[in-house]
């Protein structure tokens, strides 16, 4: 029992000595990220900094930086060098070469003053898998955040000792972790923690974070961020339109004079310029639905599905390019309907609605959805999503590019509506409706324009026949029999009335007769 606190009780003095110097004096401990500028503190300075002396030790390798209050420039570092007017050495642009440990001693007539002051510099890596600034969607990128630590003991026993934590975050600041399906996160030791993940459209400009903290504080990060699509700054645009509507594509990069604007279009086919320093160019297919917009944008009437494609919008002044072209993405979602082209269309009838989605020039379309939560669906009047467990339809994707819907139509669906949805990070960027006009049974049923009236020998002439045979109206429903029972009645008081006043009208003429005799 006496030894095992005895070891105890070493462990403690090691785990103290760590902390703090032989005699009570603490050790300091900074973290840094690249390119920083840095201060290291000498707690015992005197007011004479001549007598201020740093020596830097990592990996046995032991370097006098400072000698009294004099920088050595035979090291490889010195120009990044300085001393304070508080005696501090001053590091500029500090790289992962820096890390380590430094001492600040005091000499005073060649006597040493005190103990040392010393500063632990705990340095922050960052290493993207790839040099390039901007990398298109649906590209992987690794991301690796190393801490370099000197402290006489491993970076990982360190991290263990004192409640240090390496971790990413995103913009909103929130850690990731594992159970985010779209990050790869690994640790292989505690002094560094990898993330990868497959970048989308809107991580454009998005900034990733590795902190560390010690004791719950941050102490310091690094920042990784991502520039997407483009090679200049200028943000690209991406455009979704449905077949048949107008649209503008924007030239962010447009001068005051549209006179020295060119745009270009680009689809997996051809590349073709459709307005030439202001000029439009009428060899072209689509030149009449062309026109330059005051703003130098393009605008594109009756969009068809061979619309869709990459168009840039590029400036010149007295024949030199001016910047980077402006560049637009244009994604046009179309549905063609498999039943006749009839306006009508009989219920029972069957209906099959393909909806597709034409992706922009450079990647393709299955790739693009995949990366940039792009979703196409069916959703009915009411705006409900259209799915397999409701058995009246039958829905199919033959790719995240078209989603079809089958169904059998009803007399009620005369008129309805469906809507094909294009999702954009959950917000719909367009649609397009489908509404069939269904025959009416009625108009399927035969009508008499005309009820004729009957009138048999064997009855008085004054009285009509009201008798109604099968051969006279046929499946007539019976709105229409109430119909031809008003008719009927109404024939009946004119015939009533007439025979009534008939002979008053033959007395009359017989007197005016008489009279004019």
């Amino acid at each position: 029992m006496a030894d095992k606190c005895h070891l105890c009780l070493l462990g403690l003095i090691f785990l103290s000595s760590l902390l703090t110097g032989s005699s009570g004096v603490e050790y300091v401990h900074v973290f840094i990220s690249s390119g920083e500028n840095v201060s290291l503190l000498c707690n015992n300075a005197l007011p004479d900094c001549n007598s201020t002396t740093w020596i830097y030790n990592r990996n046995s390798a032991t370097v006098e930086l400072i000698g009294l209050g004099i920088k050595k420039k035979d090291t490889e570092r010195h120009e990044r060098l300085s001393l304070g007017s508080d005696c501090s050495l001053n590091i500029k642009n500090i790289t992962k070469e820096d890390y380590g440990l430094y001492s600040c001693r005091q000499y005073v007539d060649g006597q040493q003053q005190g103990d040392d002051a010393r500063v632990y510099l705990h340095f922050l890596h960052f290493s993207p898998s790839s040099s390039q600034t901007e990398i298109s969607p649906g590209s992987s990128v690794t991301l690796s955040c190393q801490l370099y630590s000197f402290a006489g003991v491993s970076c990982d026993d360190w991290i263990r000792s004192q409640r240090i934590e390496l971790f990413w975050v995103n913009q909103a600041g929130v850690k990731l972790t594992i159970s985010d399906s779209r990050y790869q996160i690994s640790a292989p030791g505690h002094c560094i923690i990898t993330v990868s993940t497959t970048l989308l459209n809107e991580d454009d400009n998005r900034e990733w974070r590795c902190n560390v903290t010690h004791r719950y504080q941050v102490k310091t990060s690094v920042t990784y961020t991502v520039k997407s699509l483009g090679t200049s700054g200028v943000d690209d645009a991406h455009v979704f339109i449905s077949s048949g509507e107008n649209v503008r594509l924007p030239c962010n990069n447009s001068l005051q004079d549209c006179k020295s604007t060119t745009w270009n279009y680009n689809n997996r086919h051809s590349a073709v310029e459709l307005i030439g320093l202001g000029i439009k160019n009428k060899d072209t297919e689509s030149h009449e639905r062309l026109s330059l917009g005051s703003d130098c944008s393009l605008n594109i009437k009756n969009v068809t599905k061979e619309d869709y494609g990459f168009y840039t919008c590029r400036q010149y002044v007295n024949g030199q390019r001016q910047g980077d072209d402006a560049r637009v993405y244009l994604y046009v979602l179309h549905v063609c309907p498999s039943s006749s082209s009839q306006t009508e269309i009989s219920p029972g009838s069957s209906v099959i609605l393909p909806c597709q989605l034409y992706s922009s020039y450079g990647v393709s379309c299955e790739n693009w959805i995949r990366s940039q939560r792009i979703e196409l669906f069916w959703v009915n009047q009411a705006g409900v999503k259209l799915t397999i467990s409701d058995s009246r339809y039958q829905i199919s994707a033959s790719g995240h590019c078209i989603h079809t819907v089958s169904t059998s139509l009803l007399n009620e669906d005369d008129n309805r509506e469906w809507r094909c949805n294009v999702t954009h990070g959950d917000q719909v960027k367009s649609s397009t409706t489908y509404s069939p006009t269904i025959k009416s049974s009625a108009q399927d049923k035969t009508t008499a324009a005309v009820i004729p009236v009957h009138i048999t020998n064997s009855q008085d002439p004054s009285t009509p026949n009201t008798h109604v045979t099968k051969d006279t109206i046929t499946d007539l429903g019976e709105t229409e029999v109430r119909t031809v029972g008003a008719l009927l009645r109404v024939i009946m008081i004119i015939v009533e009335f007439a025979a009534f006043t008939a002979p008053t009208v033959i007395l009359l003429q017989i007197v005016c007769a008489r009279r004019a005799g």
